[in-house]
Order: structure tokens, then sequence, then C-alpha cells
């Protein structure tokens, strides 16, 4: 496995997670891929360009998409990977997989697309620049 296809995050499916079909409810998908988003952007020590009172400017979600494609269960260990899949003038879009660790099944593919607002209007704002450059490969 190269450096590229490790897990970003990886965590287990709590009790709290599972519906009364016994496997983890589809709401609680999103946070699985929003807990991965917030990890990609700790272990690049990044997080604080996120945060409103060291940035100077907040991030709303704008879009969450998501498709299932295997069920999750309790006790399951779920592994995130994330991308950043394009950073526009006032957005940026994240694309999450999420994969069962006892056999790799893929079990989700979600989409989420970030708009970056001013604080004293909540009116999309450009991106800093500096924002922009730490997430931009390479």
């Amino acid at each position: 496995m190269s450096v590229d296809d490790r897990p970003l995050a990886s965590f287990r499916v709590s009790m709290r997670d599972i519906d009364i079909y016994g496997h983890v409810h589809n709401s609680r998908y999103l946070d699985y891929c929003e807990d991965a988003v917030v990890e990609f952007l700790r272990q690049r020590q990044i997080l604080s360009h996120f945060r409103h009172t060291s940035s100077g400017v907040a991030y709303h979600v704008k879009k969450a998409e998501i498709t299932f494609h295997s069920p999750i269960d309790l006790d399951d260990v779920v592994e995130a990977k994330v991308d950043v899949e394009k950073i526009g003038r006032t957005s940026l879009s994240f694309a999450i997989e999420l994969f069962r660790q006892r056999d790799g099944a893929h079990c989700a593919s979600a989409h989420f697309v970030w708009v970056c607002v001013g604080l004293s209007d909540s009116r999309p704002t450009p991106i800093p620049e500096g924002t922009r450059a730490a997430l931009s490969p390479g």
C-alpha cells in the first residue's frame, strides 16, 4: 500500500450509531465524513485556517452528498480517505471514501462543498491565499 493509499483516519463504530436494523444509521455516515475532513486538516497542520477565530473567515457547508455502497455494522472499524477535489474562488470541494477494515469493502462515497464566508455578513468571500496554498498539492 503506497502512502497515498493509506487511510487517513479510522474509528470503531459505537452502539449509539446503530439503527433498528443493526447497521450504522444513514445520517451518521455524514458525521464520519466530516470527522475525516477535520482529521485531514489536522494532519496537514492547517486546522487553524478553518477556525474563524484565527482565520478571520468561516466555512459553511453548501452541499453534502453521499452514495452508500455497503453497510457498516456495530464494532466495525471504518477507514476514511479524503481528497481536495476542487478549490474555487469562494468554495472548496472534498471527496471522502469510507471503507470497512475487516474486508476492505467500499462502504460510502461522499462529496462536501464548503463555502468561505465573511464573519460580519456570512456572504461568500474569497478563500484566503494562505489557505489556498496550504490545500494545493505540492
